[in-house]
Order: structure tokens, then C-alpha cells, then sequence
């Protein structure tokens, strides 16, 4: 598996370097961003290009994420067998004899 796993890697890494090649960056293939004015506010631009250009993959990545919080709280409230579990309402409700045992006992001497 060796020579395959080496080829498949140098292939690779002539894709990354074609791919990500001095031509695709550098101050000359950046454009100057344009001046804004004074009261310019990102957020409210990204909010814009949010709710209107990406509103749909906006809501596929909203679902998808719904989803997964729902997953995740259904996983964790599952019922797994030779777990315990705590009850509170036995907690509260145990007495002080129930718990505490109180034992006479002679003092020893130091020595």
C-alpha cells in the first residue's frame, strides 16, 4: 500500500499547489475595496445579503441544525439499560432515622 498511498499524496499535493498558486493570490489579484461612508454598518450589510441572496442555504443550515439539536437531545434522554439514574423524589423524601445511626461508643486514652 505504501507506493499507492505516496502516489495518491504527491497527487495531491500538485492539486494544492495548482489550486492554490501565486496567481489566484497576491496585492495584484485583490481588487481595492471601494471607500464606504461614515455611518457603513457591516452587520446590517451581511444582514441584508443574509435575508435576501442566501436565504435558502440561510435555511437549510437552520434545519439542518434543528435537527441536529434534536438529535442530540434525544440521544442524551434515552433510556440505557444498567445505568442509574437519580431520583429526586426519594431524596426528599428520606428521613433523619432512615440515614443517621447514632453509636456510643467508650473514648480510648492517648498515649
Amino acid at each position: 500500500y505504501l507506493p499507492i498511498g505516496i502516489l495518491v499524496a504527491a497527487l495531491m499535493v500538485v492539486m494544492m499547489v495548482l489550486v492554490v498558486g501565486a496567481d489566484y493570490f497576491g496585492l495584484d489579484s485583490v481588487a481595492r475595496p471601494e471607500p464606504r461612508a461614515a455611518d457603513y454598518s457591516n452587520t446590517r450589510e451581511l444582514g441584508e445579503i443574509l435575508y435576501t441572496v442566501y436565504i435558502y442555504p440561510f435555511e437549510i443550515a437552520a434545519v439542518i441544525l434543528l435537527v441536529a439539536i434534536v438529535a442530540a437531545i434525544s440521544l442524551t434522554l434515552r433510556r440505557r439499560p444498567n445505568t442509574r439514574h437519580q431520583h429526586p423524589e426519594q431524596q426528599i423524601a428520606v428521613r433523619r432515622k432512615d440515614r443517621v445511626r447514632m453509636v456510643s461508643m467508650p473514648s480510648e486514652k492517648r498515649k
